[in-house]
């Protein structure tokens, strides 16, 4: 059996909507003759006339009014897969996976994924909750396209840029004796307990480095990253902590943030992928965020 093509089911379209061989030629940019031969091909295989030249204009034969409307949905389905293909190309359609550790969710990062989303509202956009420190093993796994977190990849496989920096300041409890006026030095708070950002974050480390030039380590009473569970846990006096100074107007009465006078440690937020990628929708969200203000916030009381 000879193949079928599009362009025998797009002359025989053309055909029934002109009612004529010359107008349908036209239409389609070809001489008569070439389409009368399409038609003659596509009779052959059907072993059926489709259209009655004898009639003035030509007509569809009982065979050919059946097989039209088929013809039509087969024609308007493959424009339809055609069109949907050039999309995804384009990185307007489908999926994109988002890592996200709960520190890069308190600045800008929020609104970058608005921005994207509205841009392409036909991407389905699925945000999962992955720690700064697993997200490189997330990427390099493909169980996400992109991660948002704070700590940098080191990694050869993986590409980041910096979207977010942001000032930090120790959180005491109202009650701490600290907690009034003052300047505060770091050494001042070297027989505390504290509660840590996760390991590898660049706040964590610095703090490290910066006890150990002042001659103590700092003990740790725990780790978390989520700011909003830092802060509950200073209330409740199981230790100090750092928290980003966008938090300063939301501590309430029992809590305070103060800078450190000789310690400036800054929050920063990475958004992380894969060097090899090669999905249109990464690299569409990747120049969204190349185009997203930086607002680094300062950390200065």
């Amino acid at each position: 059996m000879k193949a079928i093509e599009l362009r025998h089911l797009r002359c025989l379209v053309t055909i029934a909507d002109e009612g004529s061989f010359g107008r349908a030629a036209a239409r389609l940019g070809m001489s008569q003759p070439a389409v009368s031969q399409l038609l003659r091909r596509l009779e052959d295989v059907l072993g059926q006339p489709l259209i009655d030249r004898a009639s003035q204009p030509v007509g569809l034969t009982p065979v050919g009014a059946l097989v039209l409307p088929a013809v039509r949905r087969c024609l308007l389905a493959v424009d339809d897969a055609l069109g949907l293909a050039r999309r995804a190309a384009r990185g307007e359609t489908g999926r994109l996976r988002i890592g996200f550790s709960a520190p890069s969710l308190y600045n800008d990062v929020p609104v970058m994924i608005r921005r994207f989303r509205a841009a392409s509202p036909d991407v389905a956009v699925e945000m999962i909750a992955v720690p700064s420190q697993d997200q490189a093993s997330a990427l390099l796994d493909r169980r996400i396209d992109l991660g948002f977190g704070s700590t940098p990849a080191a990694e050869a496989g993986l590409a980041q840029i910096l979207v977010g920096e942001e000032g930090m300041l120790a959180a005491l409890p109202v009650w701490h004796p600290l907690a009034g006026a003052g300047p505060l030095r770091l050494v001042d708070l070297a027989g505390e307990d504290w509660i840590l950002p996760p390991r590898g974050t660049h706040a964590r480390d610095s703090l490290i480095l910066r006890c150990a030039a002042l001659g103590f380590t700092p003990r740790i009473a725990g780790e978390n990253g989520d700011f909003t569970a830092v802060l509950a846990l200073v209330r409740t006096g199981a230790g100090i902590a750092l928290a980003a100074a966008r938090f300063r107007d939301f501590t309430g009465p029992d809590l305070v943030l103060r800078a450190i006078e000789d310690f400036q440690p800054r929050l920063c937020t990475y958004l992380a992928w894969r060097r090899d990628e090669s999905d249109p929708i990464v690299e569409r969200f990747l120049a969204t965020a190349g185009k997203a203000e930086r607002n680094p916030r300062d950390g200065e009381a």
